[in-house]
């Protein structure tokens, strides 16, 4: 008797692997809870379940930066750069959630129990814009920054124990 069989081969995991993914936003919306402003972002080839939610953040001087860095890292709905006296740039960025649609960005994934999760933090994929450049070695650093943000605060809270098998 003659048989085959096909090996596929593998390039070191699925899209729902842990660690980084190069993924395509296909929908973001804004929302609120408890007075407080979020993005929702979605990926092309993932569950709409499966989202990025980005609750806005403010810094000592006001500025909203958690949500402005998703605009920033995708490269999204920037018009101009102002560069301050001090040497730094202030962006100008049509927010709308719109303007994410169709952008590249690396989204880490980690599991949760037995789901998949995204981090709400990204990173940029190499590009040169009016305002910055982010090269291979900038992916890179703004990959390790938001591994430390898992590492640190997300990490300790994970369910590690998956739902027992039913039989």
């Amino acid at each position: 008797m003659t048989r085959t069989l096909t090996v596929r081969k593998s390039t070191g995991g699925n899209k729902f692997s842990e660690g980084w993914h190069t993924a395509t936003v296909s929908t973001a919306k804004y929302g609120d809870w408890n007075d407080t402003k979020f993005l929702d972002v979605c990926f092309e080839g993932y569950s709409d379940k499966m989202n990025m939610r980005v609750y806005a953040k403010e810094g000592k001087n006001g500025e909203e930066f958690a949500i402005g860095n998703i605009f920033r890292f995708a490269n999204a709905g920037i018009s101009d750069g102002l560069e301050g006296a001090d040497g730094n740039v202030t962006i100008k960025l049509d927010d709308s959630a719109e303007a994410l649609i169709g952008k590249e960005v690396n989204i880490f994934l980690y599991k949760d129990g037995d789901y998949s999760r995204v981090l709400p933090q990204i990173a940029p994929v190499s590009f040169k814009n009016i305002v910055e450049e982010f090269s291979d070695y900038d992916v890179l650093y703004w990959k390790s920054r938001a591994e430390k943000f898992f590492n640190e605060y997300i990490k300790p809270k994970l369910n590690t124990t998956a739902a027992p098998i039913q039989e």
